[in-house]
Protein backbone atom coordinates (compact mmCIF):
# COMPACT_ATOMS: atom_id res chain seq x y z
CA UNK A 1 0.00 0.00 0.00
CA UNK A 2 1.60 3.25 -1.13
CA UNK A 3 -1.44 5.53 -1.42
CA UNK A 4 -0.16 9.01 -2.37
CA UNK A 5 -3.05 10.52 -0.40
CA UNK A 6 -1.32 9.26 2.75
CA UNK A 7 2.39 9.06 1.94
CA UNK A 8 3.15 12.42 0.36
CA UNK A 9 6.91 12.27 -0.18
CA UNK A 10 10.18 10.55 0.69
CA UNK A 11 13.59 11.95 1.58
CA UNK A 12 17.02 10.42 1.98
CA UNK A 13 19.72 12.56 3.62
CA UNK A 14 23.40 11.67 3.94
CA UNK A 15 25.75 13.57 6.27
CA UNK A 16 29.48 13.61 5.49
CA UNK A 17 32.53 15.48 6.75
CA UNK A 18 35.96 15.93 5.18
CA UNK A 19 39.20 15.05 6.94
CA UNK A 20 41.64 17.90 7.51
CA UNK A 21 38.99 20.57 8.17
CA UNK A 22 37.39 21.79 11.37
CA UNK A 23 33.63 21.27 11.63
CA UNK A 24 31.69 24.15 9.97
CA UNK A 25 30.96 25.84 13.30
CA UNK A 26 34.70 26.18 13.98
CA UNK A 27 36.21 26.61 10.53
CA UNK A 28 37.64 29.74 8.93
CA UNK A 29 36.00 31.44 5.96
CA UNK A 30 38.95 30.42 3.81
CA UNK A 31 38.57 26.78 4.78
CA UNK A 32 34.84 27.02 4.18
CA UNK A 33 35.36 28.10 0.60
CA UNK A 34 37.95 25.37 0.08
CA UNK A 35 35.30 22.83 1.10
CA UNK A 36 32.80 24.44 -1.30
CA UNK A 37 35.35 24.22 -4.13
CA UNK A 38 36.16 20.59 -3.40
CA UNK A 39 32.53 19.47 -3.18
CA UNK A 40 31.33 21.45 -6.19
CA UNK A 41 34.23 20.18 -8.33
CA UNK A 42 32.88 16.65 -7.82
CA UNK A 43 29.13 17.27 -8.03
CA UNK A 44 28.71 19.89 -10.78
CA UNK A 45 30.08 17.64 -13.58
CA UNK A 46 27.60 14.88 -12.65
CA UNK A 47 24.54 16.51 -14.22
CA UNK A 48 22.24 19.52 -14.23
CA UNK A 49 23.41 21.10 -10.98
CA UNK A 50 23.94 24.71 -9.97
CA UNK A 51 25.97 26.15 -7.09
CA UNK A 52 24.56 28.93 -4.91
CA UNK A 53 26.54 30.55 -2.10
CA UNK A 54 24.60 32.01 0.81
CA UNK A 55 26.70 35.17 0.57
CA UNK A 56 25.63 35.89 -3.02
CA UNK A 57 22.12 34.41 -3.02
CA UNK A 58 19.42 37.10 -2.61
CA UNK A 59 17.84 36.89 0.84
CA UNK A 60 14.32 36.25 -0.47
CA UNK A 61 15.49 33.42 -2.75
CA UNK A 62 17.31 31.82 0.17
CA UNK A 63 14.22 32.08 2.36
CA UNK A 64 12.10 30.43 -0.34
CA UNK A 65 14.60 27.56 -0.49
CA UNK A 66 14.35 27.21 3.28
CA UNK A 67 10.53 27.09 3.16
CA UNK A 68 10.74 24.36 0.49
CA UNK A 69 13.14 22.37 2.73
CA UNK A 70 15.92 22.64 0.15
CA UNK A 71 18.15 24.28 2.76
CA UNK A 72 18.03 24.52 6.54
CA UNK A 73 17.77 27.59 8.74
CA UNK A 74 21.33 26.87 9.89
CA UNK A 75 22.64 27.05 6.33
CA UNK A 76 20.49 30.10 5.58
CA UNK A 77 22.27 31.94 8.39
CA UNK A 78 25.78 30.90 7.31
CA UNK A 79 26.49 33.83 4.99
CA UNK A 80 30.28 33.48 5.38
CA UNK A 81 30.86 29.98 4.00
CA UNK A 82 27.49 28.30 3.36
CA UNK A 83 26.44 27.03 -0.06
CA UNK A 84 23.96 24.70 -1.71
CA UNK A 85 24.20 22.67 -4.91
CA UNK A 86 20.75 22.12 -6.46
CA UNK A 87 19.58 19.94 -9.32
CA UNK A 88 17.47 21.78 -11.88
CA UNK A 89 14.35 19.84 -10.84
CA UNK A 90 15.12 20.47 -7.14
CA UNK A 91 14.96 16.77 -6.28
CA UNK A 92 18.58 16.84 -5.09
CA UNK A 93 19.94 19.41 -2.66
CA UNK A 94 23.50 19.26 -1.33
CA UNK A 95 24.11 21.69 1.52
CA UNK A 96 27.76 22.59 2.05
CA UNK A 97 29.02 23.76 5.45
CA UNK A 98 25.77 23.32 7.30
CA UNK A 99 26.16 21.32 10.53
CA UNK A 100 28.48 19.00 8.59
CA UNK A 101 30.60 19.76 5.54
CA UNK A 102 28.13 17.86 3.32
CA UNK A 103 24.41 17.32 3.87
CA UNK A 104 23.11 15.69 0.68
CA UNK A 105 19.35 15.21 0.25
CA UNK A 106 17.07 13.65 -2.36
CA UNK A 107 13.31 14.35 -2.34
CA UNK A 108 10.82 12.26 -4.33
CA UNK A 109 7.03 11.99 -4.35
CA UNK A 110 5.23 9.10 -2.71
CA UNK A 111 6.95 6.16 -1.06
CA UNK A 112 10.24 6.21 -2.95
CA UNK A 113 13.01 5.71 -0.40
CA UNK A 114 14.82 3.05 -2.45
CA UNK A 115 14.92 5.23 -5.56
CA UNK A 116 15.97 8.31 -3.59
CA UNK A 117 18.78 6.31 -2.01
CA UNK A 118 19.97 5.06 -5.41
CA UNK A 119 20.16 8.62 -6.74
CA UNK A 120 21.99 9.94 -3.69
CA UNK A 121 24.25 6.92 -3.32
CA UNK A 122 25.64 7.46 -6.84
CA UNK A 123 26.61 11.03 -5.88
CA UNK A 124 27.96 9.86 -2.51
CA UNK A 125 30.16 7.24 -4.20
CA UNK A 126 31.79 9.96 -6.31
CA UNK A 127 32.35 12.18 -3.27
CA UNK A 128 33.99 9.31 -1.37
CA UNK A 129 36.10 8.41 -4.41
CA UNK A 130 37.34 11.95 -5.07
CA UNK A 131 37.48 13.51 -1.58
CA UNK A 132 38.98 12.57 1.78
CA UNK A 133 35.72 11.79 3.57
CA UNK A 134 36.10 11.18 7.32
CA UNK A 135 35.50 7.47 8.01
CA UNK A 136 36.38 5.04 10.78
CA UNK A 137 36.31 1.26 10.28
CA UNK A 138 34.65 0.78 13.67
CA UNK A 139 32.20 3.68 13.83
CA UNK A 140 31.54 4.46 10.17
CA UNK A 141 31.21 8.02 8.83
CA UNK A 142 32.33 10.65 11.34
CA UNK A 143 30.15 13.73 11.67
CA UNK A 144 29.73 16.71 13.97
CA UNK A 145 26.67 15.29 15.78
CA UNK A 146 26.89 11.92 17.49
CA UNK A 147 23.44 10.93 16.19
CA UNK A 148 24.81 11.12 12.63
CA UNK A 149 27.84 8.90 13.21
CA UNK A 150 27.64 5.56 11.40
CA UNK A 151 25.73 5.61 8.13
CA UNK A 152 25.06 9.35 8.43
CA UNK A 153 21.66 8.56 6.92
CA UNK A 154 18.25 9.96 7.68
CA UNK A 155 15.41 8.25 5.79
CA UNK A 156 12.07 9.99 6.19
CA UNK A 157 8.58 10.01 4.77
CA UNK A 158 6.03 12.82 4.95
CA UNK A 159 2.60 11.44 5.84
CA UNK A 160 -0.89 12.98 5.83
CA UNK A 161 -2.78 11.53 8.81
CA UNK A 162 -6.02 13.45 9.44
CA UNK A 163 -8.17 10.46 10.49
CA UNK A 164 -5.71 9.15 13.08
CA UNK A 165 -5.35 12.69 14.44
CA UNK A 166 -9.08 13.46 14.59
CA UNK A 167 -9.84 10.11 16.27
CA UNK A 168 -7.11 10.76 18.88
CA UNK A 169 -5.25 7.59 17.90
CA UNK A 170 -2.13 9.39 16.70
CA UNK A 171 -0.38 9.22 20.09
CA UNK A 172 -0.65 5.43 20.07
CA UNK A 173 0.80 5.41 16.56
CA UNK A 174 3.68 7.66 17.63
CA UNK A 175 4.40 5.36 20.59
CA UNK A 176 4.45 2.37 18.26
CA UNK A 177 6.86 4.12 15.90
CA UNK A 178 9.18 5.08 18.75
CA UNK A 179 9.25 1.44 19.90
CA UNK A 180 10.47 0.58 16.39
CA UNK A 181 13.36 3.03 16.65
CA UNK A 182 11.72 5.79 14.63
CA UNK A 183 11.05 9.43 15.45
CA UNK A 184 8.09 11.66 14.53
CA UNK A 185 8.26 15.38 13.75
CA UNK A 186 6.06 18.02 12.21
CA UNK A 187 6.21 19.16 8.60
CA UNK A 188 8.93 21.73 9.37
CA UNK A 189 11.30 19.32 11.12
CA UNK A 190 12.57 18.90 14.64
CA UNK A 191 10.47 20.59 17.31
CA UNK A 192 7.71 21.65 14.90
CA UNK A 193 4.00 20.92 15.17
CA UNK A 194 2.18 18.53 12.87
CA UNK A 195 0.39 21.32 10.98
CA UNK A 196 -2.20 20.36 8.36
CA UNK A 197 -2.16 16.79 9.76
CA UNK A 198 1.28 16.24 8.22
CA UNK A 199 3.86 14.18 10.09
CA UNK A 200 7.47 13.39 9.23
CA UNK A 201 8.55 9.85 10.19
CA UNK A 202 12.24 8.94 10.15
CA UNK A 203 14.90 6.72 11.70
CA UNK A 204 16.32 7.79 15.06
CA UNK A 205 19.57 5.78 14.78
CA UNK A 206 22.44 5.99 12.33
CA UNK A 207 25.10 4.02 14.23
CA UNK A 208 25.15 0.22 14.23
CA UNK A 209 22.69 -0.22 11.37
CA UNK A 210 23.07 -0.55 7.60
CA UNK A 211 21.51 1.78 5.04
CA UNK A 212 19.24 -0.96 3.68
CA UNK A 213 18.05 -1.80 7.21
CA UNK A 214 17.08 1.83 7.80
CA UNK A 215 15.18 2.07 4.51
CA UNK A 216 13.40 -1.24 5.10
CA UNK A 217 12.33 -0.29 8.63
CA UNK A 218 11.01 3.15 7.66
CA UNK A 219 9.24 1.70 4.61
CA UNK A 220 7.57 -1.09 6.59
CA UNK A 221 6.39 1.30 9.31
CA UNK A 222 5.16 3.87 6.79
CA UNK A 223 3.05 1.22 5.05
CA UNK A 224 1.66 0.03 8.38
CA UNK A 225 0.71 3.58 9.43
CA UNK A 226 -0.79 4.29 6.00
CA UNK A 227 -3.03 1.25 6.29
CA UNK A 228 -4.12 2.32 9.78
CA UNK A 229 -4.93 5.79 8.43
CA UNK A 230 -7.02 4.43 5.55
CA UNK A 231 -8.87 2.10 7.90
CA UNK A 232 -9.61 4.99 10.26
CA UNK A 233 -10.82 7.16 7.38
CA UNK A 234 -13.38 4.46 6.52
CA UNK A 235 -14.47 4.34 10.16
CA UNK A 236 -14.88 8.11 10.39
CA UNK A 237 -16.82 8.38 7.14
CA UNK A 238 -19.13 5.60 8.29
CA UNK A 239 -19.68 7.04 11.77
CA UNK A 240 -19.23 10.82 11.42
CA UNK A 241 -19.73 11.68 7.76
CA UNK A 242 -21.82 14.81 8.38
CA UNK A 243 -19.38 16.17 10.97
CA UNK A 244 -16.46 15.58 8.61
CA UNK A 245 -18.22 17.26 5.70
CA UNK A 246 -19.02 20.22 7.92
CA UNK A 247 -15.32 20.59 8.86
CA UNK A 248 -14.25 20.35 5.22
CA UNK A 249 -16.75 22.83 3.78
CA UNK A 250 -16.33 25.33 6.62
CA UNK A 251 -12.58 25.29 5.95
CA UNK A 252 -13.14 25.62 2.19
CA UNK A 253 -15.52 28.51 2.81
CA UNK A 254 -12.99 30.38 4.93
CA UNK A 255 -10.13 29.82 2.48
CA UNK A 256 -12.19 31.01 -0.48
CA UNK A 257 -13.83 34.00 1.22
CA UNK A 258 -11.42 35.37 3.81
CA UNK A 259 -10.11 38.90 3.28
CA UNK A 260 -7.21 38.43 5.71
CA UNK A 261 -5.53 35.04 6.03
CA UNK A 262 -2.57 34.37 8.31
CA UNK A 263 -0.08 31.57 7.66
CA UNK A 264 -1.31 29.75 10.77
CA UNK A 265 -4.96 29.91 9.68
CA UNK A 266 -4.05 28.76 6.21
CA UNK A 267 -2.09 25.74 7.49
CA UNK A 268 -5.00 24.81 9.75
CA UNK A 269 -7.70 24.97 7.09
CA UNK A 270 -5.82 23.63 4.08
CA UNK A 271 -5.42 20.34 5.97
CA UNK A 272 -9.21 20.11 6.28
CA UNK A 273 -9.62 20.83 2.55
CA UNK A 274 -7.04 18.20 1.63
CA UNK A 275 -8.90 15.71 3.83
CA UNK A 276 -12.07 16.57 1.92
CA UNK A 277 -10.32 15.83 -1.37
CA UNK A 278 -9.01 12.49 -0.08
CA UNK A 279 -12.49 11.49 1.13
CA UNK A 280 -14.18 12.54 -2.12
CA UNK A 281 -16.16 15.42 -0.60
CA UNK A 282 -14.37 17.96 -2.83
CA UNK A 283 -13.09 17.48 -6.35
CA UNK A 284 -10.27 19.47 -7.92
CA UNK A 285 -8.81 19.34 -11.42
CA UNK A 286 -5.24 19.05 -10.08
CA UNK A 287 -4.83 17.65 -6.57
CA UNK A 288 -1.05 18.13 -6.72
CA UNK A 289 -1.57 21.89 -6.58
CA UNK A 290 -3.18 21.51 -3.15
CA UNK A 291 0.13 20.14 -1.89
CA UNK A 292 1.97 22.94 -3.70
CA UNK A 293 -0.16 25.46 -1.85
CA UNK A 294 1.30 24.21 1.45
CA UNK A 295 4.56 25.91 0.46
CA UNK A 296 3.48 28.57 -2.04
CA UNK A 297 1.35 30.30 0.61
CA UNK A 298 4.20 30.55 3.12
CA UNK A 299 5.55 34.10 3.71
CA UNK A 300 8.69 34.17 1.54
CA UNK A 301 7.28 32.04 -1.27
CA UNK A 302 4.16 34.21 -1.34
CA UNK A 303 6.29 37.37 -1.51
CA UNK A 304 8.20 35.88 -4.45
CA UNK A 305 4.99 34.94 -6.27
CA UNK A 306 3.63 38.45 -5.69
CA UNK A 307 6.84 39.79 -7.28
CA UNK A 308 7.50 42.01 -4.29
CA UNK A 309 10.69 42.59 -2.33
CA UNK A 310 8.78 42.55 0.94
CA UNK A 311 5.22 42.50 2.27
CA UNK A 312 3.91 44.10 5.45
CA UNK A 313 1.95 41.84 7.80
CA UNK A 314 -1.37 43.12 6.46
CA UNK A 315 -0.20 42.92 2.83
CA UNK A 316 0.94 39.36 3.39
CA UNK A 317 -2.45 38.33 4.82
CA UNK A 318 -4.46 40.00 2.04
CA UNK A 319 -2.15 38.62 -0.67
CA UNK A 320 -2.39 35.12 0.77
CA UNK A 321 -6.19 35.33 1.01
CA UNK A 322 -6.52 36.38 -2.65
CA UNK A 323 -3.95 33.86 -3.89
CA UNK A 324 -5.43 30.90 -2.01
CA UNK A 325 -9.02 31.76 -2.90
CA UNK A 326 -8.23 32.18 -6.59
CA UNK A 327 -6.28 28.93 -6.71
CA UNK A 328 -8.96 26.86 -4.99
CA UNK A 329 -11.87 28.37 -6.91
CA UNK A 330 -10.12 27.80 -10.24
CA UNK A 331 -9.28 24.21 -9.33
CA UNK A 332 -12.63 23.08 -7.99
CA UNK A 333 -14.83 20.95 -10.22
CA UNK A 334 -18.47 21.80 -9.48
Amino acid sequence: MTDSNVILSSRIRLARCLSGFNFPGKMSEKSGYEVINQVSSVVLPLGDYKLFTMEQLPALDAEVMQEKHLISTKLLNNKESGAVILSDDETVSIMVNEEDHIRAQCFLKGLSLDKAYQILSAIDDKLIEKLDVAYDVTYGFLNSCITNIGTGMRASVMMFLPALTISNKIEDVISMLKSQGLTVRGVFGEGSEALSYIYQISNARSLGVQEKEIIQKVTECAIKVANLELEERDNLVREKQFELKDRVFRAYGILTNAFLLSAGEFMKYIGEVKMGVCLGFLKFSDNALIDRLLFDALPSSLTKIAKQEALSETEEKTTRAKFVAKTLLNLRIK
